[in-house]
């Protein structure tokens, strides 16, 4: 976190691009436009409490936390602020960050219409249209893999699992670096950023409590006795730990509830499966790939019925992207630094060949086509099962009938 002498630092600067300073007397629509600007820029820092000309001011009022709060929720998407009080020379003054990140452009809901703003120089303005445009433009280009995780850095990353990866794929080992050329290491990985605090990207691959930061990116697996949601939960875990360490467990678990048989018809033993191992795999796979990490504390659920899977990830498909195009082979990668790490595991293998190939599987395994719904919210792959299931209880996975 920053400190009384770099405020005192930056102060001695003055304002700039990124640097604002402003008087708690300011109206909350004024607040808007700065907040809003330097969000919409490069981010940078707002002190509170400082003069335009740079005198420390101090704060006159004690709900200016909460207001900064509330107007950072009156934009679309909210700008995520981190606030700090610090008390220099007895005068107490409010240090506002605005990381860069994916979330632009940023607009402000008023009363009357919404607003874009930017900044040129030091100074805070509504945005033109082309200035709006290019906001966009440059939008497409940013993904929220790479946005900080607010009071993290390198300490909440397992870096026993980060140098079993850089050892196995990159061919690097930790241990040989110094501390210093570790982070830059991991910040040329885009698991943390340039200024030391952990990606969301390097949180959901290696951290050592994701969910402790980033709620939803757990896996919850809901096994059903039958074929709605009132029926009784046969089983239930969540998978919440770094992903690199729970996709293989989560892979078996959900594989202990796909019933083998066998056809002794022919003369030999063929092993028949509910669902093909492969399809099963990959819809997970691309679930965890392609869910939208912006909608937070929305779970990927797996929900295995006694008729079929129903694997829901959070977000619908994005606006350049049909269920045609995706059976067609025609990928879009909604989080590419995440799909590079899963194909570097052998998790994918980046030719958009996965969705072809589960509806392939399952015709080939005797199941009932693959089922492809967009839910503008969420994206629902449905595995129908190809011979009934029998619970445990009942009998033997080897007792299954076909249907």
């Amino acid at each position: 976190m920053i400190s009384a002498a770099e405020i005192l630092r930056h102060i001695e600067l003055g304002e700039s691009g990124t640097l604002e300073f402003k008087g708690d007397a300011i109206r909350n629509e004024h607040l808007a436009k700065e907040l809003g600007a330097l969000a919409n820029f490069r981010g940078g820092m707002l002190l509170l409490g400082v003069s335009d000309t740079g005198e420390l001011m101090g704060l006159t009022r004690d709900d200016n936390e909460e207001r900064l709060q509330n107007i950072a929720y009156n934009f679309e998407p909210p700008i995520p602020l981190e606030i700090k009080t610090i008390t220099i020379r007895e005068k107490a003054v409010i240090c506002v960050s605005i990381e860069d990140i994916s979330g632009k452009p940023y607009v402000y809901k008023s009363s009357t219409r919404n607003i874009y703003y930017t900044r040129a120089g030091s100074v805070s303005r509504e945005a033109t249209r082309a200035e709006v445009r290019r906001m966009f433009q440059e939008s497409v280009e940013l993904h929220y893999e790479v946005a900080p995780v607010p009071r993290s850095d390198i300490r909440d990353l397992n870096l026993f699992l980060l140098d079993n990866y850089l050892t196995d794929y990159r061919n690097i080992s930790l241990d040989q670096l110094e501390k210093d050329e570790q982070i830059t290491l991991l910040q040329n990985l885009s698991l943390l950023t340039p200024s030391g605090t952990a990606t969301v990207l390097g949180i959901i691959l290696f951290g050592k409590a994701p969910s402790r930061f980033l709620a939803g990116t757990a896996i919850q697996v809901v096994i059903y006795d039958g074929t709605t949601k009132i029926d009784a939960v046969h089983d239930h875990k969540i998978f919440s730990q770094a992903l690199v360490a729970d996709l293989p467990g989560l892979i078996a678990f959900v594989n202990q509830y796909n019933p083998h048989s066998f056809d002794n018809s022919s003369g030999q033993r063929l092993e028949k499966m509910q669902y093909p191992d492969f399809a099963i795999r990959e819809a997970i796979v691309n679930a965890v790939c392609h869910r939208d990490l912006t909608l937070q504390g929305q779970l990927i659920s797996i929900e295995i019925y006694s008729d079929r899977i129903e694997i829901i990830s959070p977000g619908g498909l994005p606006n350049t992207q049909t269920i045609e195009r995706m059976k067609a082979g025609l990928s879009y990668a909604r989080n590419p630094l995440l799909l590079q790490y899963l194909y570097d595991y052998r998790y994918v293998e980046r030719l958009g060949r996965g969705v072809p190939k589960i509806l392939t599987a399952m015709v080939n395994n005797g199941n009932p086509p693959a089922k492809l719904i967009d839910l503008g919210t969420r994206f629902s792959v449905i595995l129908p099962a190809r011979i009934q299931w029998v619970s445990p209880e009942a009998g033997k996975p080897s007792d299954a009938v076909e249907n």
